[in-house]
């Protein structure tokens, strides 16, 4: 999905929390929106290049197999979702990473379906990830 979507699709939630958490709900969008900072991560170690521009088309266009976008692994999950009960701060990103990845799931069994999938192109485990490399 691209990453216009997923912020605009985030816009809604954060304005219906921030009434009651106020500018605590932008935590809301770091789990929603930012996550995918990862792709970014990525770019930079696979092309050892810094441009946000570049790094953009490279990660729409890639079908490279077994990527490692750490803040999509299950790892990182457990890790957020033991944090969501020391502060409310890690509940809202929790929430909004769940929210991210409901859209993301819906994208990739859309893009299977219609033969632009990218099937195998993203690591689910840093664990499992690291024993293959």
């Amino acid at each position: 999905m691209f990453p216009i979507t997923h912020f605009l699709f985030s816009i809604i939630p954060i304005m219906l929390l921030f009434p009651i958490y106020k500018y605590l709900s932008l935590a809301f969008l770091i789990g929603s929106y930012l996550i995918d900072f990862d792709h970014y991560l990525w770019y930079i170690i696979c092309k050892k290049d810094f441009n946000p521009k570049k790094a953009y088309w490279w990660c729409r266009e890639s079908r490279q197999k077994d990527q490692m976008h750490i803040f999509h692994t299950i790892e990182f999950w457990v890790l957020m979702f033991l944090l969501s009960f020391v502060h409310i701060f890690f509940k809202l990103v929790f929430i909004g990473m769940i929210f991210h990845l409901i859209f993301d799931f819906i994208d990739y069994i859309y893009e299977e379906e219609s033969g632009k999938g990218h099937k195998g192109t993203r690591a689910f485990s840093f664990i499992i990830w690291l024993r293959r490399h």
